[in-house]
């Protein structure tokens, strides 16, 4: 997919000033949908007033890491383990596409420059039903925040069914993001969706998740989607130890085109990388990476190594691996205050 295709009109680098008003993400009894043309580009991204592009760099003497697998950097052990409550309260969901399957091969049956695990000399073949699906030309557009259950439940089925999105972050008291979903839907409710490829905006979370296993699937939902209040309540429980994060706007920086991000919402390490983007209020563009995702492949195929949270920034080049670096990075170089921030 290309980046140049999704820049974003100029943005002046500092922000307006924070909206008092903060919505809650709301459940509504009939789902709210709208059918209308295809949205111009204005709908997607704020207008400027100014036509110079703020200047971003990381800071003096950065260096990505290394990428270490399965490892923990010190200080951050507490924060992925609050993150990897959500494993057992929604039993996976977000770890696998559609149609996931798994079997143990010997070694020889796998290519050397194919990503796949080893296990006791075998290797994992991986399967999944996703190549039988339709997959959208253009990323889907999704208005939402981190800490909410109803959010989460559409980015498990982003995940599910591989799709790659835009996010625009709508924390409380967003300036930006906010105030841009009440102009086009007319309501400052989440989460709020956008297909370009279809025309279709809508709001409400199981809507939502109806409507993309329809038009990107086989039109089944998982079944830890499909519980109506029991998903909600296991949705918010997932988040219990990480409640506030992922919720609340820092001021920062806008840049004028969206980091791009490799992961999934089963992965504990990737839900502290989206924590900061979403409070920095950073659009990013998601490329879906659950297991039995081809683009692990792509990953693998350019690194030799493929991990989950990935990061490409175009607005100044950096290219890294390890959450927790790329949560440092993203403050640092976005944020107007980032000594005031930890995980």
């Amino acid at each position: 997919m290309a980046t140049a295709a999704l820049r974003f009109p100029p943005f002046l680098s500092s922000r307006a000033a924070p909206t008092t008003t903060a919505a809650t993400c709301t459940r509504r009894t009939a789902p709210a949908t709208l059918r209308v043309a295809a949205l111009p580009d204005s709908a997607s991204a704020p207008t400027s007033t100014s036509e110079e592009r703020p200047e971003f760099s990381p800071s003096a003497g950065f260096a990505p890491p290394v990428p270490k697998r399965f490892a923990v950097k010190d200080g951050q052990l507490g924060s992925v383990a609050g993150a990897a409550l959500a494993l057992p309260f929604r039993l996976g969901t977000g770890l696998f596409v559609l149609g996931y399957s798994v079997s143990l091969v010997s070694a020889d049956k796998i290519p050397s420059d194919q990503y796949s695990l080893g296990f006791l000399g075998l290797k994992v073949k991986e399967t999944s039903k996703i190549d039988q699906c339709r997959r959208p030309e253009k990323p889907i557009e999704i208005y939402e925040f981190e800490g909410c259950p109803f959010c989460r439940k559409v980015r498990e089925m982003v995940s599910v069914l591989d799709l790659d999105v835009l996010f625009y972050p709508c924390p409380q008291k967003g300036p930006t993001f906010r105030p841009k979903v009440l102009e086009m839907g007319g309501k400052k409710q989440f989460p709020y969706m956008v297909d370009p490829n279809t025309g279709v905006a809508m709001y409400e979370s199981d809507a939502i998740i109806k409507y993309l296993a329809d038009t990107y699937g086989d039109g089944t939902v998982p079944i830890m989607l499909s519980l109506g209040l029991f998903t909600t309540i296991t949705a918010g429980l997932a988040m219990i130890w990480r409640v506030w994060k992922g919720s609340s706007y820092t001021v920062s920086k806008l840049p004028p085109q969206p980091i791009e991000i490799w992961a999934y919402e089963g992965s504990p390490f990737c839900k502290l990388a989206r924590e900061a983007l979403v409070e920095l209020e950073l659009p990013h563009l998601l490329h879906s990476c659950a297991r039995g995702n081809p683009k692990r492949q792509e990953i693998f195929k350019k690194h030799g190594i493929f991990q989950a949270p990935y990061i490409e920034d175009p607005n100044t080049g950096v290219k890294m691996f390890e959450s927790a670096e790329i949560i440092e990075y993203l403050r640092a170089t976005y944020s107007l205050y980032p000594q005031y921030q930890n995980l």
